[in-house]
């Protein structure tokens, strides 16, 4: 673009900034003419190259002792500044890459929850997101789902870093070779949608992945890499003799179809003020653990994370081992009256095989002597909600009572209805307990 401007204009505003007199209206006059015109601009630039070849050769001569009274002429800080500035100016208007834009943005949160009250502006460095969902946006237009607890990082214009947590990657199909890298290596999309679930089992990192759409490549066994092609599902096992595929964790095929594919509208939410239970110590006789992450402790009881969520070593529920209805003691730290238990049952997320169906409750001020206060049932949870939907709770109200140890013991469970009466895959479980004040 160019504008005519008024030569002899310019060389005065220019005479100004180099005496370091430029300033307000004139200012803007002068950052106009430079906008408009690239012949301005070429001049400006001859002038200020003109201007600090006087300054050099200035210094550069022997100095004539002055009165003390008297100064050399500088070339102020001001005009200096000011010279600076027009130049970075007119270098963002030749080379606008030099202005640098985010390589990706947050363009959606549901229900989110950072660790550290972050500057979500910038993504280029570890973010960990405590619960919720967000959206990223590539400036490419890919778009990555992510579902606390998550820690990732933006590392590039086509690449992104999940340490932990789960992520649902979609890439437009004319687009490929985004990055996805893990603790077992990394996952290059091929024009696709693909989710992962980033944990860890007893030897080290385990990598869940499933192709929703196209495919990708993951690192491999025998060979450097090896392609997933749409409806393929595979656990990445990082052990110490190297990497392995497998098909199965825990008896279960790798299962990825819970994952949130798009920003869920509505996610957690439940009231919970006044939870007693809330982050107390939980503690049971078993629970089922299989290798691979495939660990799913009582202490998951009052973590306030609900749903069937979580990744490999981190699961957000309890389940008792197999064939088992189990059970668990929660210690409030202290004497306490209680008038009202919920529950979240399970369903073992997309497995569908697990959750209490009968039980009792039970108190004590000591742990040792426990007396009954409860005997229910807890509905099947029958279908998996979306992602971001919470399961339901049950609320069961009790007669005021004062107690420390809150015992809760499985007496029936359900398991899946199309399953053979010896497959031993099923047992007790439950995701949430909230136990509250009269």
């Amino acid at each position: 673009m160019n504008v005519d401007y008024d030569s002899n204009r310019l060389d005065a505003l220019l005479q100004q900034l180099f005496d370091e007199t430029l300033e307000g209206a004139g200012i803007d006059e002068f950052n106009t003419i430079l906008r408009g015109s690239s012949q301005a601009r070429s001049h400006y630039r001859t002038s200020l190259r003109l201007h600090a070849a006087l300054i050099r050769h200035r210094r550069a001569e022997t100095i004539v002792p002055m009165p003390r009274t008297e100064q050399p002429v500088r070339f102020g800080r001001v005009a200096i500044l000011l010279a600076l500035a027009a130049c970075v100016m007119l270098a963002a208007f030749f080379y606008p890459g030099l202005t640098r834009r985010p390589s990706a943005t947050l363009t959606g949160t549901t229900a989110a929850l950072w660790e550290g009250n972050p500057d979500t502006a910038s993504l280029d460095k570890p973010m960990n997101l405590i619960r919720g969902f967000v959206e990223v946006t590539y400036q490419s237009g890919v778009r990555v789902i992510l579902e606390g607890p998550c820690r990732f990082e933006v590392t590039s214009a086509s690449s992104m870093e999940v340490t932990h947590g789960r992520a649902t990657v979609k890439v437009p199909h004319h687009l490929d070779g985004f990055h996805l890298d893990t603790p077992a290596g990394r996952i290059t999309d091929l024009g696709t949608e693909f989710g992962v679930a980033v944990g860890s089992g007893v030897e080290g990192p385990v990598i869940l992945t499933e192709v929703f759409d196209g495919e990708i490549e993951i690192p491999a066994e025998e060979t450097p890499r090896k392609r997933l092609l749409s409806g393929d599902s595979l656990a990445i096992v990082r052990e110490t003799g190297g990497t392995r595929l497998v098909s199965t964790l825990g008896d279960y095929r790798v299962d990825l179809g819970d994952s949130a594919r798009r920003l869920p509208v509505s996610s957690g939410g439940s009231p919970s003020a006044g939870n007693l239970a809330l982050g107390k110590p939980v503690t049971s006789p078993a629970h089922y653990s299989k290798a691979h992450g495939s660990v799913f402790p009582a202490g998951s009881l009052t973590d306030g994370r609900l749903n069937d969520s979580g990744s490999p070593g981190d699961w957000s529920f309890w389940l008792a081992p197999n064939e088992a209805d189990g059970e668990f003691t929660v210690d409030l730290l202290e004497k306490t009256e209680i008038g009202r238990i919920d529950f979240q049952n399970t369903r073992n997320r997309t497995h569908g095989d697990r959750g209490l169906s009968g039980f009792r409750v039970l108190v004590s001020d000591d742990g040792l002597d426990f007396r009954e206060i409860l005997q229910a049932e807890l509905q099947r949870i029958p279908e998996l909600p979306a992602p971001g939907v919470d399961f339901p709770f049950e609320s069961f109200s009790v007669a005021p009572v004062s107690a420390r140890f809150v015992k809760v013991v499985g007496v029936s469970h359900y398991r899946h209805p199309e399953r053979a009466p010896e497959n031993p895959n099923h047992g007790g479980g439950l995701n949430e307990i909230r136990i509250f004040a009269p």
